[in-house]
């Protein structure tokens, strides 16, 4: 059964991003009309009057690189890069970091991973060291458009900009929270109409420079990362779709309105079913009808919000196990228990003791 549109603008991705994926299919001997006719999509990328920069549902997408992805075993997310990413390499560096304790050491260990793919290519590594805390509370994130390529001052800015673009919603998720940046700097020169770039990235945008990099807040390396192998195992299943629509603060999903009306303080009561309703003005039918296009439940929202709270704040060693227990919302710190291990595996207790373990032979 047909996916069905998105009513989201930040949803889409440009067509001619499907054509590239279908190009990059044709030249390996495949048949792109065949190859769309086995997806059943409801709008067709070859259709010639379609304009290249229309937009086209990421859900669609996600479909169409799944596949090109399977028949040609590359996963450079379909950004029409000069050399195929082997099929694994995007899971194994997430395995790499995923149990580091903060963004910066998470950075760090991504670009040690990535130099090591590039050395065993024959590629010239990059730098070990690509964050610079600058002062005045900005940091410098020096950017290769793909570590597994040569840097190029001649890189397309489209590419660059929509890998940079993938690689802050990444960062974003690994942290929890939506990654404002202070500015971008680019190699390439400044194109005719620079809009959609700032309409990607939303901030200033400078041409002509030295290195590709983004200028973000300093305190952004410091955050924990909050999720663990099991949320990590989820993201991946749909690492195509989640890393091509927006992340930002003003997405007006349904799943970012609904934590905005939840906010930050667990230890209240949820609003019900009802209430979510009412606030995001519509019925109850239609709201489990919404939720479930996204592939879940209100219940499930619920969980997944206090799960992902919870990392956070166990992340926080001053903060003792029962006052997160209080402060998801828990009447008894026994019920936080029985919820963190069927969530994660692991007793509040031991996550702890784990991440401390992963500190301490980090520090050694």
């Amino acid at each position: 059964m047909p996916l069905k549109p998105s009513a989201h603008r930040n949803d889409y991705v440009p067509l001619k991003y499907a054509r590239s994926m279908l190009r990059v299919a044709e030249a390996q001997g495949y048949d792109p009309s065949t190859l769309l006719s086995s997806l059943n999509l409801p709008q067709n990328p070859l259709d010639p009057a379609a304009d290249p920069e229309s937009l086209l549902d990421a859900r669609y997408y996600t479909l169409i690189y799944s596949r090109v992805m399977w028949l040609l075993q590359d996963e450079s997310f379909g950004l029409n890069l000069q050399r195929p990413t082997p099929t694994g390499t995007f899971r194994m560096m997430c395995m790499c970091i995923i149990h580091c304790t903060t963004l910066e050491s998470a950075l760090k260990r991504a670009a040690e991973f990535m130099s090591f793919c590039r050395n065993i290519t024959g590629l010239s590594p990059v730098s070990p060291r690509p964050i610079k805390r600058t002062g005045s509370g900005r940091a410098t994130y020096t950017f290769s458009t793909t570590y597994l390529l040569e840097d190029s001052p001649c890189q397309d800015n489209d590419t660059v900009v929509h890998a940079m673009a993938i690689w802050r919603r990444f960062c974003s998720w690994l942290i929890g929270r939506h990654i404002q940046m202070f500015e971008v700097r680019l190699k390439g020169p400044e194109p005719a109409d620079a809009s959609y770039f700032e309409q990607i990235l939303g901030c200033d945008i400078y041409y002509d420079q030295l290195e590709n990099a983004f200028v973000m807040p300093e305190h952004y390396l410091d955050c924990p990362l909050v999720h663990t192998e099991d949320s990590l195992r989820e993201f991946l299943r749909n690492a195509p779709y989640y890393l091509m629509v927006s992340t930002d603060d003003e997405d007006t999903s349904l799943l970012a309105q609904m934590k905005r009306i939840v906010g930050n303080d667990l230890s209240r009561d949820f609003p019900s079913v009802v209430t979510m309703a009412e606030q995001l003005n519509m019925s109850v039918r239609t709201l489990r009808r919404r939720l479930k296009d996204y592939d879940t439940t209100y219940q499930e929202f619920k969980d997944n919000l206090r799960r992902e709270h919870a990392i956070r704040w166990l992340n926080q060693p001053e903060l003792k196990i029962n006052a997160v227990s209080a402060l998801l919302g828990f009447d008894e710190p026994s019920a936080f228990h029985r919820s963190f291990k069927k969530w994660t595996g692991m007793t509040p207790g031991e996550y702890r003791i784990s991440r401390k373990k992963q500190t301490s032979r980090k520090e050694t």
